[in-house]
């Protein structure tokens, strides 16, 4: 008899906690970084001799990331049958040699190389080729960075947040990566013995206003349904939970719908609407005509009406 067998939501569970762990890693160093330029400014060697001594730390969060991925496919294969991830003759499994059964885990799984294929022979939605060739060049980089040491393999803190984003974007549909990342540090190991869970929300604004700055038009609006090349306004929840603890910039929501008459101002990282009112602002000198009805500040200049 098999025992232990895995299920759906544990393969997701732990392929959500391999992202964050990756993301954890990457983004340290993206936001230690950026706090270091606000202080006293870094040299261009500076930078260079920070990026080589965090460079084996960020090969080892894309090899967390692949770890992921593998696990999240293997959930929706799982979905089918746990027994379809069994690799290798029958007379060459385990035997029971006790009678209490074989644990699901001592069987050989299928290769890494295999999961793709063995998804869309039993699933009716194939994985479309895009995240068939973007698994296979992380697969190919992730096994270069495992079994050799060879210096000229390099990937930046920048490809690995991608990824990251897009393969849950991909694995996961409609759900939102920030809403994983937000609920993986309201329930970090950290929030259980010290019951302190208030700066989560401005740790979640430093970490998604660093990645949206580097984001790319076309990642903007394929990740977080916002058009760069529109006009950028702060989104007064995310300052308001900001200010708390220290300033950064939350200049990313956007009108939704985009019209001169727009009252609703749309937010990716609190995934809110919040209510706006077209007057012009009272600072002087301030273009802004978009103000808060909640947080009463100009979502432009970001001051107080």
């Amino acid at each position: 008899m098999i025992k232990d067998i895995p299920t759906v939501a544990e393969f997701d569970s732990a392929a959500k906690a391999q992202f964050d762990f990756a993301w954890d890693i990457a983004i340290s160093f993206l936001l230690s970084l950026e706090e270091a330029r606000g202080y006293a400014g870094v040299e261009e060697e500076d930078e260079k001799a920070f990026w080589e001594a965090a460079r084996q730390r960020v090969m080892t969060a894309l090899i967390v990331t692949q770890q992921g991925v593998e696990l999240a496919l293997k959930g929706r294969i799982v979905a089918v049958s746990p027994f379809l991830l069994i690799a290798g003759s029958p007379s060459d499994w385990p035997k029971d040699s006790t009678g209490a059964g074989i644990s699901f885990s001592d069987f050989r799984a299928i290769d890494a190389q295999d999961l793709i294929k063995v998804h869309d022979a039993v699933h009716e939605e194939k994985l479309n080729s895009e995240f068939s060739v973007l698994f296979d060049s992380l697969r190919k980089l992730r096994n270069k960075a495992m079994h050799t040491v060879d210096r000229n393999i390099n990937v930046s803190v920048k490809e690995v947040l991608v990824n990251i984003i897009e393969f849950h974007k991909n694995l996961y549909g409609d759900a939102s990566w920030v809403e994983t990342r937000r609920d993986f540090l309201y329930n970090s190991a950290a929030a259980r013995v010290f019951f302190d869970t208030e700066h989560v929300e401005a740790l979640v604004v430093r970490e998604f206003s660093a990645v949206f700055k580097f984001l790319e038009p076309a990642q903007a609006l394929k990740f977080f349904n916002v058009n760069k090349r529109s006009r950028l306004y702060i989104c007064p929840e995310c300052k308001h939970e900001a200010d708390r603890f220290d300033f950064f910039e939350t200049r990313y929501a956007v009108l939704r719908p985009n019209e001169p008459n727009s009252e609703s101002l749309f937010c990716f990282v609190c995934d809110s609407l919040h209510s706006v009112v077209r007057e012009d602002c009272c600072q002087g000198g301030c273009p802004g005509n978009v103000l808060s009805l909640e947080y009463d500040i100009c979502c432009t200049c970001g001051e107080d009406q």
